[in-house]
């Protein structure tokens, strides 16, 4: 199917998603991609799909049964993102995933699953805040895409909405199927009732991307929120966890060796050690280096020790380092990796480029509508949302491709702004529309075509006919 408003070059990009739809699906799929990179308002269903050009050849409820009654999976599609993006990162470099969680905030009352959630932007202080709307736990994969600025983008994989940590478990699936409005009013159930925690929604996506990986190594940077057992034990044996440490962590020696013939249970853990702001406050022998973190060059000082973390990881010791700002200007911090193995300027690294996900949160908000849908339908819920993440990661892999061949610089030229030396996400969505533009312009007319539910005859003939 060849759609007027994008380039070739992104619809060949769009023909590795084949197998994830059917064909009707499928071409609804690239209708609504065009529509969501096109739209220059609010991103609601019906919005995309006027922006898409698709008025008179669809109707509208095509694309509203594409986002609620399609049978298709996000984890599919996260399946390909996943496989686009592998040849960018380097053979011979481990694969770095990023987990957070981000709150769509919502308006009205007809919203499906939404509810009140911590907001952490406007909460401060002791005084809490809570915002009505969607929360979604993110996985997404670091990629080196070469775009100037020697920084990683954040590409989102998977993604699944956090319902609340309520008492109960997750509720089974329907015994017998249904049809029509009683099976939305079974899914709607399902979905309240599936009471996970974040760290349980997010150990599930990452078992599925360790899977996807094979052999591959897997460093998975998280905030300290998500630094607990759900995540630490039982992980599949090619994934490590790279985060934040408590400066006041109960931290305990490796446990003895048990001797033979001893009466009662091995002990799993030997005596206790000063925790890591005791730590700090004793060390008079700091290691000063430098290591760039936030695309830049600090001077820091450091202190390495291994330890075990019991109340969070029971059967190994982690490697933790404890940070100090030579200048006294930052209060000293502590972080550590599940990889006995490596050093603390891959600690303090790896874990910086944590904050990519913050900008494609940012990004996807701003630019691609991630909280306009307003969905009443439970499965279109689940699915709307993400899709502002699909086409982020679109927009991405096709600009890192394509972007030397532009034919139009990338950004305007602005001569107030002169340090800038790399595009941002908003100029590499305006450079594919550009280019689905120029597309279009240069397409030859179509003939008009008649909606399927409109007269038999057009309206002017029937006047001159009258």
């Amino acid at each position: 199917m060849s759609i007027p408003i994008i380039p070739e070059s992104f619809g060949v990009l769009l023909t590795a998603f084949q197998t994830c739809f059917h064909a009707p699906s499928y071409a609804t799929f690239q209708l609504v991609v065009a529509g969501w990179v096109q739209c220059l308002g609010r991103r609601t269903i019906t919005a995309v799909a006027l922006a898409s050009g698709a008025v008179g050849v669809r109707h509208i409820s095509v694309f509203h049964r594409f986002f609620a009654r399609g049978q298709w999976s996000l984890d599919a599609v996260g399946k390909v993102l996943f496989q686009l993006a592998l040849p960018w990162i380097p053979t011979d470099q481990p694969l770095l995933l990023l987990g957070d969680d981000t709150l769509a905030r919502k308006r009205g009352k007809c919203v499906s699953l939404a509810a009140m959630h911590h907001d952490p932007l406007l909460s401060h202080g002791r005084k809490p805040f809570f915002s009505f709307g969607h929360v979604w736990v993110v996985l997404a994969l670091w990629v080196p895409l070469p775009l100037g600025h020697g920084r990683g983008f954040a590409l989102p994989i998977l993604v699944r909405r956090y319902t609340g940590a309520k008492r109960g478990g997750r509720a089974d699936a329907p015994s017998r199927p249904t049809t029509g409005k009683r099976q939305r009013v079974a899914e709607q159930a399902h979905a309240e009732r599936d009471r996970r925690t974040k760290l349980a929604l997010l150990r599930e996506m990452v078992g599925l991307v360790a899977a996807w990986a094979a052999d591959r190594r897997i460093y998975l940077e998280v905030d300290s929120a998500y630094a607990g057992r759900a995540t630490l034990e039982d992980r599949p044996p090619n994934v490590e966890v790279v985060s934040r440490l408590r400066m006041d962590a109960a931290l305990w020696a490796p446990a003895p060796r048990h001797h033979p013939g001893r009466k009662g249970r091995p002990r799993r853990r030997g005596m206790r050690l000063p925790n890591p702001a005791q730590l700090a406050a004793r060390c008079r022998r700091w290691q000063t280096f430098s290591v760039a973190i936030y695309s830049r060059t600090v001077t820091t000082q450091v202190l390495t020790l291994r330890a075990l973390w019991y109340a969070a990881l029971r059967a190994a010791p982690v490697r933790i380092v404890v940070v100090r700002d030579p200048s006294g200007r930052r209060r000293d911090e502590a972080f550590f990796c599940t990889d006995l193995g490596v050093d603390a300027a891959f600690i303090l690294e790896t874990y910086a480029r944590r904050w990519s996900l913050e900008v494609t949160f940012h990004d996807t908000k701003q630019c691609l509508g991630l909280a306009d849908p307003q969905c009443q339908a439970p499965r279109a819920v689940q699915r709307t949302a993400p899709y502002a993440f699909v086409v982020y990661d679109l927009v991405l892999l096709w600009f890192a491709e394509h972007a030397a061949s532009l034919p139009t610089p990338v950004w305007p030229l602005r001569p107030w702004y002169r340090q800038k030396c790399a595009p941002s996400f908003p100029d590499m969505l305006a450079a594919l529309r550009r280019a689905g533009w120029q597309t279009a312009f240069s397409a030859p007319p179509c003939p008009p075509r008649w909606l399927e539910n409109s007269p038999a005859t057009p309206p002017a003939a029937a006047l001159r006919a009258a």
